[in-house]
């Protein structure tokens, strides 16, 4: 029996000790993971088209379509025509397909789109902000009534963003 627990201990000393080999091969194991987990907010594979496969494959590139698809969402929820929204983005979406063929396209695509997306938001929060301000103003409300529904507006879009993160 004592045998039988040294060799038990020696066995699990030696699978204990790091290998060299090992670690080599988890590391680029959990590299290539890590490259396909983070393309971009399309699934990678043998069907993507030759800019999709441009971004898979481009770390800077995939941290540009994260970037765009935060854009895409906070102009969607502040959109005041999400139809038209939705038709651009396919628009522009089907352009970036048949005509991005390299690195520098699909870049150019990207910075142009975030843009374009946060135009877009900052341009329908000013318009809503400037609705909220003419509905209030023709309540014809006692201006403490007014900084009260102010307030109580601030409060609801500050626990939105907070409950969103």
């Amino acid at each position: 029996m004592f045998t039988f627990n040294i060799a038990i201990s020696r066995t699990l000393r030696r699978v204990a000790k790091p290998s060299a080999l090992l670690s080599f091969c988890l590391l680029a194991t959990g590299a290539s993971f890590a490259v396909d987990a983070s393309a971009a907010s399309f699934k990678c594979g043998a069907k993507s088209s030759a800019s999709e496969k441009i971004v898979c494959k481009d770390p800077q590139l995939s941290a540009l379509d994260d970037r765009l698809a935060a854009s895409w969402q906070r102009a969607k929820e502040t959109t005041l025509d999400p139809v038209a929204l939705d038709a651009a983005r396919t628009q522009q979406w089907l352009w970036r397909q048949h005509n991005c063929t390299d690195e520098a396209c699909v870049k150019s695509w990207y910075d142009r789109r975030i843009a374009e997306l946060d135009a877009d938001y900052d341009q329908a929060k000013d318009a809503r902000h400037a609705a909220f301000e003419a509905s209030l103003s023709a309540q014809k409300l006692a201006p403490s009534a007014e900084d009260a529904v102010r307030k109580m507006k601030s409060a609801t879009v500050a626990n939105a963003a907070t409950a969103s993160m």
